[in-house]
């Protein structure tokens, strides 16, 4: 049996998303994703060396959902692939190299945060979507020691 994977990128989103129609109708999310890269010193300390950026798309119905859910300053898992993508602008080949996300996931790993969501938009009766009551907020995984103690 063969094992299927995907690579998880984790940033921030550093502009503004936008939401925008491909001639077919299908939604095109795009973002782009910053990744601080640091690196070890030997007194056991980082370094800030810069920010890298990726350009992030997600298509269909994840990118309908993602623009309501992510603001720009988001901590985010994308999980996808890089996708070359190659077009003409002015007359010029253009190659473009960026990352295409089946999911985006809130990063729960870092500082914790609330997530309010509003109601989505019923777009059809049998599919309906289990709403939170209240805010959902995310936490870091308890070790199993702590749960024992009740903490």
């Amino acid at each position: 049996m063969e094992l299927h994977t995907k690579t998880a990128l984790p940033g921030y989103l550093s502009r503004a998303p936008q939401l925008k129609r491909l001639s077919d109708g299908l939604a095109l999310f795009i973002g782009q994703l910053g990744q601080k890269q640091y690196r070890d010193e030997a007194d056991g300390s980082l370094t800030l060396l810069g920010t890298r950026y990726f350009k992030l798309v997600l298509l269909g119905e994840k990118a309908e959902e993602a623009i309501v859910d992510f603001v720009e300053g988001d901590d985010v898992v994308a999980i996808g692939g890089f996708k070359t993508r190659n077009y003409e602008h002015r007359g010029q080949s253009v190659e473009e190299r960026q990352f295409q996300a089946v999911k985006l996931l809130f990063d729960t790993t870092r500082d914790r945060y609330l997530v309010e969501r509003k109601p989505r938009r019923r777009t059809n009766m049998a599919k309906e979507t289990p709403h939170a009551a209240a805010p959902v907020e995310f936490r870091a995984a308890q070790p199993s020691s702590a749960q024992a103690l009740e903490r």
